[in-house]
């Protein structure tokens, strides 16, 4: 299912990541989770080197300024992944099934958002007409 997303800036703080390594986003999510947060929660992907494999981005935030770095989400066309149980186990399912699927994504900006209810969805940039 897509969806057309409007233009949102995160704020948080920013790290390279890569997926050889989890442990970056283990701690990147230690980090955030020291300070109060208020909202939606994103964990930001983007600025790939090339796609699932290579190095890029990890941004994790909220609309509220609370962080040294901000990333822009484009509006546009995103493909919605909705995460079936709403716990890590549950994200890292999501993420592997997606990396398997046959979706053409576009490797511009990708992200999770944790809703205040709860429940968990990722929003992948696909190409034109996936």
């Amino acid at each position: 299912m897509t969806e057309n997303i409007p233009a949102k800036v995160v704020y948080g703080n920013k790290v390279r990541a890569n997926n050889n390594d989890v442990s970056i986003f283990s701690k990147a999510w230690e980090e955030f989770l020291k300070k109060p947060v208020k909202g939606e929660i994103y964990a930001v992907y983007s600025n790939y080197e090339s796609d699932y494999t290579g190095d890029f981005d990890f941004l994790i935030g909220t609309e509220e300024k609370n962080g040294e770095h901000s990333i822009t989400i484009n509006n546009g066309e995103y493909y919605i992944w909705k995460v079936e149980s709403n716990d890590l186990a549950g994200v890292s399912k999501a993420w592997s099934e997606i990396w398997e699927s046959d979706l053409r994504r576009a490797y511009t900006t990708d992200f999770e958002v944790y809703k205040t209810d709860g429940s968990i969805a990722i929003y992948l940039s696909v190409e034109a007409n996936s």
